[in-house]
């Protein structure tokens, strides 16, 4: 994901849904209709955006609670920019991104972590699913987005910073690694054919096993879908 998709990320609580005065859905025995989710300023917007940046920078604060915010995140941040002038939302959102990247580079690996659940938790309306069907397919889920990211070169496209860029204390996959030694190698001039070769082979090997790993996470995943899941899997690029 490039830094200018960084802009659209806020977080916001669920927002509560409306309902008229007087339209009670037990007095006439049917439900109220659903109003829509008040837009929120842009004050609101940042003080949301502030908090999630304290929470992400927070060692004690319980991660658990960051992929429904980032979840809601997405959402909120399309309904407000869509309020704006395209020249006024171009520059609030660079505001944005330059407030915001250096906490995210800062907590690379939480916020990749947030940011692939709240994906997949987006998947559970799409999919038709009840709850416990989708308590049953959601480690599946992670097992496949998490052989996505290992076989696209660990961080992929959830990596923040210019290419090849690691950052402190940021673990990486096997894919990375070899890439990155391969990377080391050509950067050198002394070099020997011999080194260069054998790095290119552990990094093709590394792939191999990736995409291996891959195919049979997502063989496992189809085994517990129905066809129209499986082709909305294969629509959002989870499924092949």
């Amino acid at each position: 994901m490039g830094l200018a998709a960084l802009v659209g990320f806020a977080v916001v609580p669920a927002s509560a849904q409306l309902t008229t005065p007087g339209n009670n859905p037990g007095a006439a025995g049917q439900a109220a209709p659903a109003q829509p989710a008040p837009v929120l300023t842009q004050d609101q917007f940042e003080q949301e955006l502030r908090q999630v940046m304290q929470n992400l920078d927070d060692p004690n604060y319980d991660a658990t609670k960051l992929p429904a915010q980032v979840q809601q995140m997405f959402r909120d941040f399309r309904a407000i920019n869509q309020t704006m002038d395209p020249n006024q939302a171009g520059t609030w959102r660079q505001q944005m991104m330059m407030e915001f990247l250096p906490v995210i580079q800062r907590n690379q690996v939480k916020f990749q972590k947030a940011m692939q659940m709240a994906f997949l938790l987006d998947l559970k309306e799409p999919l038709g699913a009840t709850d416990d069907e989708f308590s049953a397919l959601l480690p599946a889920l992670q097992k496949v987005s998490d052989a996505m990211r290992e076989s696209q070169g660990g961080a992929g496209r959830f990596r923040f910073g210019p290419p090849n860029t690691q950052q402190p204390n940021q673990p990486q996959s096997s894919v990375d690694k070899a890439s990155t030694d391969l990377q080391a190698a050509l950067d050198d001039p002394n070099s020997s054919a011999d080194l260069i070769k054998t790095r290119l082979d552990v990094l093709r090997q590394a792939k191999a096993k990736a995409n291996q790993d891959l195919f049979e996470a997502r063989n496992e995943l189809r085994s517990m879908l129905t066809v129209r899941q499986e082709a909305v899997l294969l629509d959002r690029g989870i499924m092949d």
